[in-house]
């Protein structure tokens, strides 16, 4: 977190946020697969992007948390 000690605390609290939504989609998203919901499972990829994109613009650093998650979650 000390990338983002040059943040204010709302933008701080609101990069919190978005990394416990994305961990929520990602979840979401492997149970989905799970359930061959393949149409969701795509549904929720666009919202990880969305909330990626505004993680990005607000200044939070999570390069590369998305790729491992996602193809852990492609993998089965």
């Amino acid at each position: 977190m000390e990338q983002n000690k040059h943040l204010k605390p709302e933008e701080r609290a609101r990069i919190t946020e978005i990394q416990d939504l994305l961990i929520d989609r990602y979840v979401e998203q492997n149970e989905a697969l799970e359930e061959g919901k393949r149409c969701r499972a795509i549904e929720l990829e666009f919202e990880v992007k969305e909330l990626l994109r505004e993680n990005q613009a607000v200044g939070g650093c999570l390069v590369g948390l998305s790729d491992g998650i996602r193809l852990t979650a492609r993998a089965v």
